[in-house]
């Protein structure tokens, strides 16, 4: 197989691109820049590119879709809301960590049951005191696993039975079995080393195969479900932050990068860190599920 080629798409210079996603509906791909509070979106039929600013003072870690088009679910240090890209309005969805010292919010993701998985971490990047949370239609929420300085991901098989968690501080990727509300059989699904960097944002094909982002590694790696690395893309950008597939056909997948912490030389060196790329891949990816609204998130057992 020949090698497969990043080609800048938007070249937004975003400190930190994040959370990119596909929407099928309006044939848009959306991604954030965290620090700026801002929401990108490209359209695929008008090559226009807009951006959203976030009425709030604070860092953003992720979007997902939900069932209307107009609403996204976002994270910030003081839980997830719902954001209205119209009206700009934030409606509160959940604060499961209960505004713990020094814990904010990070990646989340909806699984294929429609339940929103998210992950927190500690804002020194030092601590195991992230967790895996899920939520769940008027439930409460319910912690699934701790123990991680920053938690990033998550990723599904595609079957559901599985999710696939960046432990980032840790150098590694966790593999954990789905058993209705708890998760079970921890694995460690891949190990990264030094030069490798560090694990970030996950998706998945349709094969089963898991595609990781490599913050300080310029790459785009390809896991078997075992953990065997399968492929490489090199990013022409250091710190590699997420990944989804997206297209008509799902087949491209689309990657963010950042310019944060890098100094001049580096940035010299790597003019396009920032930009969102995106990579003709041949297999395709899989939907991302939506969370359909409403959604309540109940505050006691």
């Amino acid at each position: 197989m020949s090698p497969l080629v990043a080609t800048p798409l938007v070249e937004t210079r975003n400190v930190l691109g994040e959370s990119v996603l596909w929407s099928p509906h309006v044939q848009c791909i959306y991604w954030i820049d965290g620090v700026a509070a801002e929401i990108h979106r490209w359209e695929a039929s008008s090559r226009r590119h807009s951006v959203v600013k976030i009425p709030l003072d604070a860092v953003i870690g992720m979007i997902a879709a939900t069932s209307e088009d107009s609403t996204l679910v976002l994270s910030h240090a003081r839980g997830l809301a719902l954001f209205n890209l119209g009206t700009l309005q934030l409606t509160r969805l959940a604060d499961p960590e209960q505004a713990r010292v020094d814990i904010a919010y990070n990646d989340a993701k909806v699984d294929p049951r429609g339940r929103l998985w998210a992950g927190t971490f500690d804002v020194h990047e030092t601590e195991p005191r992230g967790s895996l949370w899920l939520l769940e239609n008027g439930a409460p929420p319910r912690l699934m696993e701790t123990g991680m300085a920053v938690v990033n991901g998550p990723a599904f098989s595609p079957d559901g039975n599985t999710v696939y968690v960046s432990d980032s501080v840790a150098r590694r990727i966790l593999s954990f079995d789905i058993d209705g509300v708890r998760v079970r059989r921890r694995r460690v699904l891949a190990e990264f080393t030094h030069e490798d960097g560090l694990p970030d944002g996950l998706t998945v094909d349709t094969e089963g195969c898991i595609w990781c982002a490599h913050w300080d590694g310029g790459k785009v790696t390809r896991f078997s479900p075992d953990g065997e690395a399968m492929l490489t893309v090199a990013i022409p950008a250091p710190r590699v932050t997420s990944v989804a597939f997206g297209g008509p056909s799902l087949g491209t997948l689309f990657v963010t990068t950042a310019r944060y912490g890098m100094s001049d030389s580096l940035l010299a060196a790597y003019p396009a860190s920032g930009a969102l790329f995106e990579v003709q891949t041949p297999v395709g990816g899989l939907p991302a599920t939506p969370l359909r609204l409403p959604f309540c998130v109940s505050e006691r057992a």
